[in-house]
């Protein structure tokens, strides 16, 4: 039986939460990391916060903070290297964030986030038609930047479908030093000549031919351009718009959270999380791909896995008392398997093989851990649930 003291605390913190909106406030924060993909996500969220909520980002002091201010100095600095180690446990190769750069030129600020998202869902993204010839090349490109190359293959081609083509002839600027950008370009034909000038010196050059792309940093950053770039010949580009970039990726980040959502929910050991905890697991699953006869898990084997089929067909097989392998069923488009290697190490009770190609949703034990705590503490919301999944034997 729950102790009543620590039911009325759960309560209190629970009412503070949904008062505070800070379930919400949360998943708008993970969005528009998604979106964004910023490299130092402390000083975008510290950003996005001004932004958003400008008559409520000044410091606050909580009750607990007036404790600690009062601490001797010994004394607070024995609690935070506490703290620190605790985190180990479960962070142990973050990165420390770097502190937000603060760019000044000329008094020009430079924005992370220079459309609203509300905007940007109302605006359309058109489908600019392209041969197989220059699909295949476009999408070889897009799977090697940098930029492109963690967006799943719906997100590719999304993306793809929106470039446009844009042609210059020999000698013609197509960016320039200091001017604002918005356009990211693949070079389909011809060359084009980049140089970064400083004090009116070209201090940097480079030739980019076919295949070649640049202007990232503008589909990502409202800043302006870094270097100039001209027509060394006639050329063909393909350009994708920053609009029309964060369209794509906040429409389909949205529409795959809500795919991935309703696939969790029908896995029983999940069935206790909040509607947060589910979004929180969707965003840490991984996308993988498998072969025809490819073995994913094997029986016997330990396994620390859990997956959800997303496109395809795996059949699922088990040795009986005699060691003769036989097929125990087929599995197909949003079902899953391995949902006890969240829970525990024990071997894999059955062998699934890859019938035709595979993709799966994967998330691993210790993935699951870092992002919604020790398992156990989730689980045991529901005892009877707890058990029934601890005396399993799939």
């Amino acid at each position: 039986m729950a102790d009543p003291g620590t039911a009325d605390v759960q309560a209190e913190l629970q009412d503070y939460l949904n008062s505070k909106n800070i379930n919400t406030l949360f998943i708008q924060i993970v969005e528009s990391l998604l979106i964004e993909k910023p490299d130092n996500p402390i000083g975008f969220i510290v950003e996005y916060l001004r932004k958003k909520y400008p008559d409520q980002a000044g410091p606050a002091v909580t009750s607990s903070e007036a404790k600690t201010n009062a601490l001797p100095e010994d004394e607070d600095q024995d609690e935070e290297s506490d703290e620190d180690d605790d985190d180990d446990d479960y962070v142990g190769d973050m990165d420390d964030p770097e502190p937000p750069k603060i760019v000044n030129r000329g008094q020009r600020r430079v924005s992370v986030c220079a459309e609203s998202p509300s905007e940007s869902m109302n605006t359309t993204v058109k489908v600019v038609p392209k041969s197989d010839e220059e699909t295949a090349r476009i999408l070889e490109i897009l799977k090697k930047n940098v930029l492109f190359k963690h967006l799943d293959s719906d997100q590719m081609n999304t993306v793809k479908d929106a470039m446009t083509m844009t042609k210059y002839s020999e000698g013609d600027c197509i960016i320039k030093q200091g001017d604002d950008g918005d356009n990211f370009y693949v070079l389909d034909e011809g060359a084009v000549h980049c140089s970064v000038k400083k004090d009116d010196e070209v201090v940097f050059q480079m030739d980019y031919g076919v295949g070649d792309s640049f202007g990232e940093l503008a589909i990502m950053y409202n800043a302006p351009r870094a270097a100039t770039c001209e027509a060394s010949s006639s050329c063909s580009l393909w350009a994708l718009d920053r609009v029309s970039f964060k369209v794509i990726l906040m429409k389909t980040t949205i529409s795959k959270r809500n795919i991935y959502k309703g696939f969790l929910q029908q896995v029983p050991i999940l069935a206790q999380l909040t509607e947060y905890e589910i979004l929180t697991i969707a965003d840490a699953l991984q996308e993988e791909s498998f072969s025809d006869g490819q073995v994913i898990c094997k029986q016997g084997d330990t396994g620390d896995t859990f997956y959800i089929i997303k496109e395809g067909t795996a059949v699922c097989s088990q040795k009986n008392s005699s060691g003769e392998e036989g097929e125990v069923a087929r599995l197909s488009n949003g079902a899953y398997f391995g949902e006890i290697a969240l829970l525990t190490s024990k071997p894999r009770q059955a062998t699934v093989s890859v019938v035709g190609d595979l993709k799966c949703l994967t998330l691993d034990r210790k993935t699951f851990k870092r992002v919604m705590g020790p398992l156990q503490d989730i689980l045991m919301r529901n005892l009877e649930q707890y058990n029934k999944f601890q005396a399993a034997n799939i």
